[in-house]
């Protein structure tokens, strides 16, 4: 959850390398806790699924305290004004704050039955799936905001325009170092185009 401002950035995103765990942890809890519905209090294996949801989500729940402050951090940092981007970032922001609060919630109730319930119980499972299918749309926002408006992503300096712009830029400028390959072909290109305007006025 990044952005792009006016002037050059410097420095590293800290909050994307962070966000794999979180979302892989709710993933996998939901994926363990479905098994151990399956197989139901009467199989050994059904609640060693469930034991280990709840050591996943418990793990990934504290690291995601950690993903949120620094998508704070570099919101601040990186901080992007357009309208659509501003509208993406609070939907991101909100679904993963909704996906925190289920998981603290999640916890809070897993601990209660931690040692009742031979397998996940109705409740939590129908909890952890809501859990896993928001945190999946809460990272499609930030796909998003990454892969279609450029947050996070600088090309050769060039801050605000979307990622084609600035790979254009970026080509233009290297077409402009004489003797580069990109100089050579943007030569070739004016050729062809001078001889097409000589065939016409002839």
């Amino acid at each position: 959850m990044t952005g792009i401002s006016d002037q050059p950035r410097r420095g590293r995103a800290l909050h994307p390398p962070l966000t794999g765990f979180p979302i892989a942890a709710y993933v996998f809890a939901a994926a363990f806790d479905v098994i151990s519905a399956i197989g139901g209090p009467h199989r050994s294996w059904a609640t060693q699924f469930w034991h280990a949801g709840t050591f996943v989500l418990f793990a990934g729940l504290t690291l995601c305290v950690l993903t949120m402050l620094t998508g704070f951090y570099d919101l601040a940092r990186f901080p992007d004004n357009r309208t659509r981007v501003t509208g993406m970032i609070a939907a991101h922001v909100a679904a993963m704050a909704g996906v925190f609060m289920l998981g603290v919630g999640d916890i809070a109730w897993r601990l209660a039955e931690y040692d009742r319930s031979a397998s996940t119980p109705a409740g939590i499972l129908l909890l952890t799936l809501t859990g896993a299918v928001a945190v999946c749309a809460g990272a499609a926002c930030g796909g998003t905001l990454v892969f279609g408006y450029g947050m996070g992503v600088a090309a050769a300096g060039v801050a605000g325009a979307p990622v084609p712009e600035r790979l254009a830029v970026r080509h233009s400028r290297s077409a402009a170092v004489p003797g580069s390959p990109a100089a050579a072909q943007a030569t070739r290109h004016r050729q062809r185009r001078a001889k097409l305007g000589r065939g016409s006025h002839r």
